[in-house]
């Protein structure tokens, strides 16, 4: 039967990248975390770990297991502290991350509100629209939208986020063509602003076929949503957003593509698949889900 705390110390491991490192916070001796994660090696037939004289790194078995260990022992955590009468109070340092426009529209309020129920908790929010990565970077939990990046991390999804194609009254005066598209492809003939790094628009037909179509004219390139909105309601060129932000602009108008629609895109919650859910992440996770839920 495989131990469950063979397996929490295979993660320890994992997490800290070294033996002594592991079996200092685990408070066991290092050859007793030596043998015990040898023998889960055992167990499996394969090998978790590359081991060198001063550090530990995961093989691909080893990282395959982790992405779906991780994810299993969080449970298996949360249904412990599901037991636990001890005092819940949340503290120490959160380290979150969200794209600009998901945070200062949606997310902003809600993290505050959850940082001003805590009071011994310390909020580090940054804002960016990149993809960080979270071991390296120290990042409790990014949200993020997809698609997402590959990485040491588990994925939870939030919530869908409508989008579709905009333009100017302006441009469509320009271009009428755009106003009578039929087939995404024929947006190749039109000036687009796009939204690094979301380099490619994905589409949907009725049918069920899918199609990627990434932007050949290049009107303008602004690696912030709400940015490209304003480039677009300036004439820019076509843009992909979010139709929560679109709508804030009078003089964007929503595209027709016939019979094919813009896909939507995912929120999802991310966070290292080499640590524990903390409670603390777990805990800005559900409040996010439940504000959302409430508005």
């Amino acid at each position: 039967m495989l131990g469950y705390d063979d397996v929490a110390i295979f993660l320890r491991v994992a997490r800290e990248g070294s033996f002594v490192a592991a079996a200092q916070a685990l408070g066991l001796p290092t050859s007793t975390v030596s043998r015990r994660v040898s023998a889960l090696e055992e167990r499996f037939k394969t090998q978790l770990l590359r081991r060198t004289t001063r550090a530990v790194s995961l093989t691909d078995d080893g990282r395959a297991f982790v992405d779906r260990a991780a994810a299993a022992m969080d449970e298996l955590e949360a249904a412990a502290r599901g037991l636990d009468v001890c005092d819940s109070r949340l503290s120490g340092k959160l380290t979150v991350t969200a794209p600009h426009h998901v945070c200062n529209e949606e997310f902003a309020p809600h993290l505050l509100a959850f940082a001003a129920k805590h009071p011994d908790l310390v909020m580090d929010l940054r804002l960016t629209n990149g993809s960080p990565d979270l071991v390296e970077e120290g990042i409790d939990v990014a949200f993020q939208l997809a698609p997402l990046p590959e990485g040491r991390h588990v994925a939870r999804k939030l919530w869908t986020a409508p989008y579709g194609l905009w333009a100017s009254l302006d441009f469509l005066s320009k271009h009428p063509e755009a106003a009578g598209l039929d087939h995404p492809k024929r947006l190749a003939r039109l000036p687009a602003v796009v939204t690094p790094p979301i380099l490619a628009w994905r589409f949907a037909h009725g049918s069920g076929e899918t199609l990627a179509v990434a932007p050949r004219t290049i009107g303008a390139s602004v690696d912030d949503l709400s940015l490209g909105a304003l480039a677009a309601s300036q004439g820019l060129g076509v843009a992909y957003l979010p139709k929560g932000l679109a709508g804030r602009f009078p003089e964007l108008v929503e595209l027709s593509l016939g019979d094919w629609r813009v896909e939507d895109r995912e929120l999802y919650a991310l966070y290292p698949a080499t640590r524990q859910l903390s409670p603390k992440v777990r805990a800005v996770i559900d409040h996010a889900l439940a504000a959302r839920a409430a508005h």
